[in-house]
């Protein structure tokens, strides 16, 4: 199955990683696509909704691709990365730490314009997620104030959890890094219910990320008993486990 990975930059079709210091500009370029815009590339992974599988298939696909590792909101309530936050939603993830005084702020700040812009009943599908790159100091207390700075609204959820957790998301989202310092600054934008995920350039300004993920909520199918949409759902009780957030 496909995701269709898009970059959408200002300047050319190479895939660049940003990070804090410049450091990882690796670029590789990318293949051309018939009929496709130049910002835009494909790249093979497990999701992208086919007609020949069942909704059944696609989520387990899906859950296996992204998994279901036990995170912790800034509320302190576990989640499941798939289940819980990303499945059947149209989502917007950003990564950030909250020591990190230079471009986490300006980052985090263009989410919270996007929030501003998506308010009302055209955003409600829409949720923004925040995860931390230091699990290690970012407590869900440390997230929580954080997000007040921010006005972090219901529809904005910050992760953080046990190391091994968290790392093992940010390798499947592609984003873990040694060093939070130099993590990278670009946004994944997604539509859970159809596998179309994208890379958004870190310069795009608020209007433009915003207009992406109406976008992509256009494209959702007729609803097939989803649950509600919107505010992430307080989570089923899950059997008890440390909350410790450092694993080692």
């Amino acid at each position: 199955m496909k995701i269709r990975t898009l970059l959408l930059a200002a300047t050319a079709t190479p895939l660049w990683v940003f990070a804090h210091d410049g450091a990882h500009t690796v670029a590789r370029d990318a293949p051309s696509v018939a009929g496709a815009d130049e910002t835009h590339t494909m790249l093979s992974a497990p999701g992208r909704r086919e007609a020949s599988s069942t909704p059944d298939a696609r989520d387990r696909a899906a859950r296996l691709f992204f998994s279901d590792r036990r995170l912790l909101t800034q509320h302190g309530d576990e989640v499941r990365f798939y289940s819980d936050v990303l499945m059947d939603r149209v989502v917007l993830i950003n990564f950030v730490f909250t020591q990190c005084k230079d471009t986490c702020p300006t980052q985090t700040a263009k989410v919270s314009a996007v929030q501003t812009l998506l308010e009302g009943t055209e955003g409600r599908d829409v949720q923004l997620v925040s995860i931390s790159v230091d699990p290690r100091h970012d407590t869900p207390a440390a997230l929580a104030r954080y997000a007040t700075t921010f006005g972090a609204g219901a529809q904005w959820t910050f992760l953080t959890g046990r190391r091994d957790d968290v790392d093992d998301v940010l390798r499947r989202l592609g984003q873990w890094t040694a060093d939070p310092r130099t993590h990278t600054t670009l946004f994944i934008a997604g539509n859970a219910a159809t596998g179309h995920w994208m890379k958004l350039h870190p310069d795009l300004t608020p209007a433009r990320i915003a207009a992406e993920l109406r976008a992509l909520a256009a494209e959702t199918p007729p609803a097939r008993d989803a649950p509600a949409t919107g505010a992430l759902a307080r989570p089923p009780p899950v059997p008890a486990r440390s909350t410790n957030i450092d694993s080692h």
